[in-house]
């Protein structure tokens, strides 16, 4: 499946073809050019090194290790290949080294100004943006970051089928595996070095449903990652996301917003779905952004 392109500009997002946006909107993603001044080594440092003990390794990176013990931020996937750290900003900033902490600061910021050029393509009032988007573009929300490492060694899938909860995610790949739902099967999605994936999520989704062209929140999973003489697999990811304890909204072309559900309800269900595990509370408790 060839993405559409596109990079980050002072006015929003420029595609490389001129109805790349509404095609990305119907894809539900699409490939957003790394910026040229940001440092990714930290992120991939980290995904290298989280899973292993503070002792296994130089003492420079350290830092980088010994997560396994981190309660709420450490996730063992047991039905898939997938172990991984999932942090707010608060967490982010107590716990990560401080490069990890400033490259996903970045990360969020690019999410955040895609969410605000679709709103503004879809003709979304400005007024009703710290609403509907509780107060995402403006600061406010959940920003998660997730540095993920594939087990080779499990002969189970990578990551299980699922859409991603929030608005944007920015994802950071390097090896294949990555693959998307389309017209009942799955098709790969291959890395292209220098740029993110930009996937939509299901409260985007929810939000312009009724909207004439309204966001698609892409179905997508990780394949087995069979054993390589390389590193082994990993990835990580920015999501920007509504607050985990207010309400989901949808827009209408009227220029009024109506509730759907609440944010708690609609994760809930999502983790009961997706992750079949005892992480109930998977990106609801305590998250701030």
């Amino acid at each position: 499946m060839a993405l559409e392109r596109a990079q980050a500009t002072a006015e929003g997002i420029a595609f490389e073809r001129a109805d790349g946006l509404p095609r990305a909107l119907r894809d539900g993603c699409f490939l957003l050019k790394i910026p040229q001044e940001l440092d990714l080594i930290p992120g991939i440092e980290l995904c290298r090194q989280f899973y292993r003990s503070p002792q296994d390794g130089p003492e420079e990176t350290r830092s980088y290790r010994g997560f396994r013990k981190l309660e709420g931020i450490y996730f063992d996937r047991e039905h898939f290949q997938t172990e991984h750290l999932l942090a707010d900003g608060p967490a982010r900033r107590r716990h990560f080294p401080p490069a990890v902490s400033a490259m996903a600061d970045c990360m969020h910021g690019l999410a955040v100004h895609v969410l605000r050029a679709v709103l503004t393509h879809l003709g979304v009032p400005g007024d009703l943006w710290p609403t509907v988007a509780g107060n995402t573009v403006e600061g406010g929300g959940v920003r998660w970051f997730a540095a993920n490492h594939y087990r080779p060694e499990r002969a189970q899938l990578g990551c299980a089928p699922h859409k991603d909860t929030g608005f944007v995610t920015v994802l950071y790949i390097e090896q294949d595996g990555l693959e998307v739902r389309v017209d009942g099967g799955w098709t790969p999605i291959a890395p292209v070095p220098g740029y993110f994936v930009v996937n939509f999520g299901a409260a985007f989704e929810l939000l312009t449903q009724p909207l004439a062209t309204p966001v698609r929140a892409i179905l997508h999973r990780v394949q087995h990652c069979a054993p390589s003489d390389d590193a082994d697999r990993f990835s990580f990811a920015a999501f920007v996301n509504p607050p985990a304890d207010g309400s989901l909204y949808q827009v209408h072309a009227d220029g009024t917003a109506t509730v759907s559900r609440s944010s708690e309800e609609f994760l809930r269900e999502f983790n009961e779905k997706t992750w079949s595990d005892q992480y109930e509370d998977f990106g609801i408790s305590g998250a701030t952004a």
